[in-house]
């Protein structure tokens, strides 16, 4: 195998693990974020994008109020992707293409040019990712309804279709974003279900998972924040950007 490449996928997993790892430190200092705020009715609800993943060996729900309908948090999700409107956990140490961190790494407003989304479309995690790499396939669009994403990867986020042969570890995901009405508010679900092959790679991802739980409660509360700030025709999220 070339050196170089061994390196450079050496190099990527280190960055992936990391990253996770930091994820993982920064909630001790947010215990909210390690909550999953899901019911039990949630947990064992059927969502879009189940079938992606048929027999997980690790599948998780996490779900937040948000005062806003349906319609008021879809444009949120439409926008989602490096490059695009962001991810909205707004840790202090992401960034956006261009240099902007921490809450001002993701959109704060809706972005026309974002809001279509077609199955077969492809959002990427963050710098340096590509389809190849580091990426999120449409799988699923119903628009104030769901939203469901799929990416089967090795631990390094080298997209398995793109490899000239199966290799011995990766992990099929499914990420499914579900809308369900609540009265004047919504609940935004968010339900991720993996299955490492082989299957002892559970026990290695224990960072991952951790770290996992720790950015999606971020993301949740990242929507919320910006969903009901807009519903209510706030202009502080500025400051709030300022403040963090």
């Amino acid at each position: 195998m070339n050196l170089g490449k061994t390196v450079a996928r050496a190099r990527d997993g280190v960055v992936v693990l990391g990253e996770y790892a930091l994820e993982t430190a920064y909630a001790a200092t947010h215990p909210e974020w390690r909550r999953s705020g899901a019911t039990a009715e949630e947990e064992a609800r059927a969502l879009p994008g189940d079938d992606l993943v048929r027999r997980p060996n690790w599948s998780t729900t996490r779900a937040v109020t948000i005062t806003a309908p349906p319609g008021q948090v879809w444009p949120w999700l439409a926008q989602m992707g490096y490059g695009r409107g962001g991810w909205y956990s707004d840790f202090p140490w992401w960034q956006d293409p261009a240099g902007h961190r921490g809450r001002r790494s993701a959109a704060t407003r809706l972005l026309p040019e974002h809001q279509r989304l077609a199955v077969g479309d492809v959002l990427l995690d963050g710098a340096r990712c590509s389809e190849e790499i580091g990426s999120w396939w449409v799988r699923a669009v119903a628009p104030d309804r769901h939203l469901v994403l799929f990416s089967s990867r090795t631990l390094t986020g080298r997209e398995v279709r793109f490899l000239p042969a199966r290799p011995r570890s990766y992990f099929d995901c499914s990420w499914a974003f579900a809308l369900a009405p609540a009265g004047e508010a919504v609940r935004l679900l968010l339900r991720t279900r993996v299955r490492y092959h082989p299957a002892w790679m559970l026990r290695l991802a224990v960072v991952l998972r951790t770290g996992d739980t720790v950015m999606q409660r971020a993301m949740l509360l990242g929507i919320k924040r910006r969903a009901e700030s807009a519903r209510a025709g706030h202009s502080s999220l500025a400051r709030q950007d300022r403040a963090w």
